[in-house]
């Protein structure tokens, strides 16, 4: 074992001691422990929410080689190549992309809607990663509810004081599979690290 892992490891027993998980089941709980690790706070441990199948849905998907959509440039970065390398998806993320910005200032929408918008139409079932823009997530919620998109599972977690807890709170009533968290904590790292912990989970790593 290296230096690296060492510390990894012995970050994990620092975790498990520091808390009380009896909340979750084992794949859960690596999950949170993963946010925890991502982000120093053990608060994680009372506020990550998972619908019953989330998981299961999640190794379907990952099975069915779906890619991850990003909302972010920085939550497709969060997301481990080698990770997604090892299990064969893809990641992809839409906001830069010209036709994308060019279409939503067209329609007046923020890139991160649109860009979701955009996903929505090749990747319908894919499994989408939120950790910036709660525009993107109450997106993927309208797309739901018009029946036009049914994601394998929705990993929402944006960050912010605008609507970030709201879309959360709305995402836990929507009827979709989901990974997410009470309150205003969040952002791209805790959203790279539940998928990086998934992957981990499917690929036995």
């Amino acid at each position: 074992m290296n230096k690296g892992d060492r510390i990894e490891k012995e970050s994990f027993e620092i975790i498990e001691a520091g808390c009380d998980l009896s909340a979750y089941d084992e794949r859960q709980k690596r999950v949170v422990m993963r946010l925890i690790h991502t982000t120093g706070d053990f608060e994680f441990a009372k506020m990550t929410l998972f619908s019953p199948d989330a998981i299961d849905r999640a190794m379907d998907a990952l099975d069915r080689k779906l890619p991850v959509i990003c909302d972010v440039n920085m939550v497709k970065t969060a997301i481990t190549a080698k990770y997604t390398d090892a299990v064969g998806i893809e990641r992809h993320c839409f906001i830069a992309d010209e036709r994308v910005a060019k279409e939503a200032a067209a329609q007046g929408k923020t890139r991160a809607e649109y860009s979701i918008e955009y996903a929505a139409e090749n990747f319908p079932d894919a499994i989408y990663a939120v950790g910036n823009a709660p525009t993107a997530l109450l997106k993927i919620m309208e797309l739901h509810r018009q029946g036009r998109i049914n994601p394998a599972l929705v990993i929402g977690l944006p960050v912010g004081f605008v609507m970030a807890a709201e879309s959360k709170a709305m995402l836990a009533e929507s009827g979709m599979e989901y990974i997410t968290n009470i309150g205003t904590k969040g952002g791209s790292p805790c959203a790279g690290a539940v998928m990086n912990a998934l992957i981990k989970i499917k690929a036995g790593i």
